[in-house]
């Protein structure tokens, strides 16, 4: 009687539960260990359930299976067991796709370099310029030879989105009525990506600010000097691929001498400030 009560407790030989003799063929049809043959029929022994897709998937010979370099341009298909021939019989075609690829790779990166430095190249209309190693570059620009040594060129920056492009000029040691004893300072307008669309001559106020960086705001003196473009002014005319001019500014923006006198230099740094009222500034 014992062995054959319906209601007798049975072990499933396939995955080592207990259940119901009633109820033991019903759970074969979903225990995950039961044996069944591959949807590829690629091999006479049975797999248990659970591990079919990741036979299928990994595994099985017969499984119809994508070319590795399917993401390169091949569009290649055949079962897995005779992939190896297809790579050997196409090692030109592969790399000639690789290569292709990687052409399109690199014009993608570029692009989105030169998307991401417009970005980080816009302001709001205010940029400001931290000139490092004051002393020595101070040094450089008495005693060498050499524009480079003399000027220094600050990181182009957009006055707004789709706005003018400009970069700041310095001479520690003063150029031209300055020289010597001054520091010069000018801003100059390089070709920018937007010129086209853009109103010329350019015509927008621009501020220079020098900071005190005293610890005590309170009795920081930042000099600022303004200045209103005019329109025969040959500075602000839409500038040409090639910029040779100095820009438009001040030889003799603060003297060496009353730059001792406060924390414009702080930390061997100065801290120069650019402002541009886009206010007047007809949009695209």
């Amino acid at each position: 009687m014992r062995n054959e009560c319906h209601k007798r407790t049975v072990q499933c030989q396939f995955c080592g539960k207990d259940f119901l003799h009633e109820t033991l063929q019903t759970h074969q049809y979903r225990c995950p260990r039961f044996p069944i043959s591959c949807p590829n029929r690629c091999d006479p022994t049975k797999i248990p359930r659970e591990e079919v897709e990741v036979h299928v998937q990994e595994l099985c010979p017969s499984a119809t299976v994508d070319c590795p370099f399917r993401d390169a341009g091949c569009r290649h298909k055949c079962p897995r067991f005779s992939l190896d021939i297809h790579l050997e019989d196409s090692v030109k075609t592969h790399l000639t796709l690789t290569c292709d690829l990687l052409k399109q790779q690199e014009e993608q990166i570029s692009q989105l370099c030169s998307a991401l430095h417009t970005i980080t190249q816009t302001t709001e209309g205010v940029f400001i310029w931290k000139i490092s190693d004051y002393k020595a570059k101070y040094i450089d620009a008495m005693y060498k030879s050499g524009a480079s040594s003399k000027e220094l060129v600050s990181p182009p920056f957009y006055t707004s989105r789709f706005g003018y492009k400009a970069c700041l000029s310095v001479f520690l040691n003063g150029n031209g009525a300055g020289e010597g004893r001054y520091i010069s300072l000018y801003i100059k307008l390089l070709p920018g990506d937007f010129d086209n669309i853009l109103t010329w001559p350019f015509s927008l106020p621009v501020s220079f600010t020098l900071f005190d960086q005293s610890p005590e705001p309170a009795t920081r003196a930042s000099l600022t000097e303004s200045f209103m473009p005019q329109a025969g002014w040959k500075h602000f005319q839409k500038p040409a691929k090639a910029v040779e001019s100095l820009g438009f500014g001040y030889p003799k923006f603060v003297s060496h001498d009353l730059l001792k006198t406060r924390d414009y230099v702080r930390d061997d740094s100065l801290l120069i400030k650019v402002s541009v009222d886009n206010s007047g500034l007809l949009k695209p």
